[in-house]
């Protein structure tokens, strides 16, 4: 799920909220996903989950887990915000090495055995 689409399910937390506490099987649609509220019946008994797509993807949960998601909202934040500074570093210090390649000159083979001399120097560093 997108950023976007993942703040759009939050700032609809009361249609779904209205949704989940429903016992009308109904949807919702909030930008390119779809909350289902959905009836399982099977020979025992009968489930109410909720099912959320995504383009071809599907999620079934219960209720509660739905409810839940809503209060690691402020954490899912906070994550993607850390996220994005990584891959902003992630990012410069790719340029900085394809900049490095070109100014010296070395070939693809070179480059790769580079990155795996680095890769294996930082691997051992950052074990626990």
């Amino acid at each position: 799920m997108s950023h976007t689409a993942w703040k759009a399910f939050i700032e609809r937390c009361a249609s779904v909220e209205r949704l989940v506490q429903s016992i009308v099987s109904s949807s919702l649609t909030i930008q390119d996903l779809i909350v289902k509220f959905v009836k399982i019946v099977n020979e025992y008994n009968i489930k109410y989950n909720i099912k959320i797509s995504l383009h071809s993807t599907c999620l079934h949960m219960k209720p509660k887990t739905i409810l839940f998601m809503f209060e690691l909202g402020h954490c899912v934040e906070h994550v993607y915000i850390e996220l994005c500074q990584y891959i902003h570093g992630v990012r410069e210090k790719f340029k900085y090495f394809v900049t490095f390649l070109r100014q010296n000159c070395i070939n693809q083979c070179d480059a790769a055995n580079i990155l795996h001399k680095i890769y294996d120097k930082n691997s051992f560093n950052n074990v626990d």
